[in-house]
């Protein structure tokens, strides 16, 4: 941590295992066995209690996520482990958000309850669909009447801080089956979701299938419909759309999501785990032998890392903070960087305001709804 950054730190623990390998899923993972994490949990332990933060006795953790990865597949006494670790490491404030990954199916009452006695606070479902078919066809292991069990359960044992994730371009996926999915979660009046784009890595079981024509995913333009009409669709319902992918009823935003959209600083735990500290990107190793066997010989588990000069920090700035619904303030950019060099984007945004994908206020910018659904071809402008 750099001398110079803010006092408050996100916390992120990777715990890789699942049961099975979804078909569209690019993210670290490994089958769940447990020798292994019972090995990987006190390789975590390890890695917290050497972890050296400088100036730490200014650093308050307000945010900790359990992120997979399914973190709700392993005993529920690893997590409390690494829960008392941190609070033994860090100074947590007391309402610190502490978020868990789950699974439908993985959960059981006493489990739930053993993790809110943790302190666990806040919990992120991946559902994905409401439609059973749908589930099979990515080769989820839950049915839409999991989901609601599990969210049965979890406000059953207290739980109202609750987060649901749906993703739009799934095989067999049609307007009508995703009507009913967003009816479902509107319904629950659960106070967040992440809509996420299906995003086909080429190595992934899914996209080959799509390669071969052994199934179909909807076209583009279908996609995009159905996204604008997500935004209008939960807007009446009472939900704020506070970042591209992400709506929430108020106050209930995820605090620590917003840490990497505001380049706030978040230190990583486990596998493949990222930090950024304000001035220097860096990330664990991603094999998990490479890994274990850094930590359990005292080396470092970090793979890489990538100082963020001005320049970089000034284009994460601008490509992150349009992620935002609120957009970005070229004066309060000023502040912090060589107007010149802000000056230098003004051609972008003059183009993106003409083509009707950014609107400005003062000198503030954000995207519109036609803008969020060319993000990614917007942000390779600041980059």
């Amino acid at each position: 941590m750099s001398e110079s950054l803010a006092v408050n730190l996100g916390l992120y623990i990777h715990i890789p295992f699942c049961q099975a390998k979804c078909s569209y899923c690019h993210f670290i993972s490994v089958p769940y066995q447990q020798r292994i994490a019972a090995r990987y949990k006190s390789a975590i332990l390890r890695e917290i209690a050497n972890t050296c933060i400088h100036n730490a006795v200014n650093v308050e953790v307000d945010t900790i996520y359990f992120g997979g990865g399914t973190p709700s597949l392993v005993p529920a006494g690893h997590l409390i482990s690494i829960l008392s670790a941190c609070r033994s490491r860090f100074h947590l404030i007391p309402e610190c958000e502490i978020s868990l990954e789950v699974n439908p199916g993985t959960l059981s009452e006493k489990k739930i309850k053993s993790f809110r006695k943790a302190g666990v606070n806040r919990i992120s479902i991946g559902a994905q669909s409401f439609v059973d078919q749908e589930l099979r066809a990515i080769g989820r292991l839950h049915t839409a009447d999991m989901i609601l069990d599990t969210v049965y359960l979890l406000r059953n044992s207290g739980y109202e801080n609750i987060s649901l994730d749906l993703m739009l371009g799934l095989p067999f996926q049609t307007k009508e089956s995703w009507h009913k999915s967003l009816n479902i979660f509107i319904q629950l009046r659960i106070p967040h979701i992440s809509i996420y784009m299906l995003d086909l890595d080429e190595e992934c079981l899914l996209s080959k299938w799509v390669a071969a024509n052994l199934i179909s995913i909807p076209e583009e333009d279908l996609i995009s419909d159905m996204y604008l009409e997500t935004i209008n669709t939960l807007a009446s319902a009472g939900y704020t759309q506070y970042e591209i992918s992400n709506f929430s009823l108020p106050g209930s935003e995820c605090c620590h999501n917003l840490k990497y959209w505001r380049r706030e600083a978040v230190h990583g735990f486990g596998l493949g785990s990222h930090s950024f500290d304000g001035m220097v990107r860096y990330s664990n190793l991603s094999n998990m032998k490479d890994y274990l066997g850094a930590i359990e010989t005292d080396t470092s588990p970090k793979a890489w890392e990538e100082p963020i000069d001005a320049r970089k920090a000034l284009q994460e700035s601008l490509f992150l903070g349009l992620r935002l619904a609120h957009g970005i303030n070229l004066d309060e950019l000023s502040n912090k960087y060589d107007e010149k060099k802000i000056s230098q984007y003004a051609g972008h945004f003059q183009e993106l305001s003409e083509r009707g994908l950014v609107k400005r206020d003062g000198n503030r910018f954000s995207l519109t709804t036609s803008g969020m659904l060319l993000s990614n071809e917007i942000f390779q402008l600041f980059v």
